[in-house]
């Protein structure tokens, strides 16, 4: 029998990676799931949303501390791939909203409403707002960047 047991009210998963750029706290990143002479599996991207490989790739929000809250390209960071975190928004949200991710951006945006459905080639939806922010910040979200869109 294992003593392994998950603490709180939902699991959370962080996982290491490697800047590809300067990165904040806070920023949502990809994992970039190609493997080549510059590529090793581990280097973060810009998201891209809805086209071949990247559908399957992981997607987190970058980790900070107290003392520690940006990073330069080659940098060890660590990203929540799931479970609560404080993730960057483009714009205004209301708690209870949906949060999602499009291509080419390092920041969430509200999606108006928590029934709303994503279209698979331009967005996906990774987060649950858990604050409301009347402009472009971070905010408290339940992060999910397991999930798989074709």
């Amino acid at each position: 029998m294992s003593n392994f047991m998950f603490g709180g009210s939902a699991l959370a998963l962080d996982i290491g990676a490697r800047a590809h750029q300067a990165l904040s706290a806070g920023d949502v990143v990809q994992i970039n799931p190609l493997v080549g002479s510059t590529d090793d599996g581990m280097t973060t991207q810009d998201c891209v949303v809805g086209t071949g490989p990247v559908q399957i790739a992981p997607v987190g929000v970058v980790l900070g501390s107290s003392g520690k809250s940006s990073f330069v390209t080659g940098e060890d960071v660590l990203i929540r791939v799931l479970g609560i975190v404080d993730a960057a928004f483009a714009g205004a949200v209301t708690a209870g909203h949906v949060a999602i991710m499009t291509n080419a951006a390092r920041t969430l945006t509200s999606a108006g409403n928590a029934t709303w459905a994503a279209n698979s080639n331009s967005v996906h939806i990774v987060a649950v707002a858990h604050e409301t922010l009347a402009g472009a910040g971070t905010a408290q979200v339940y992060f999910n960047g397991l999930g798989s869109w074709g």
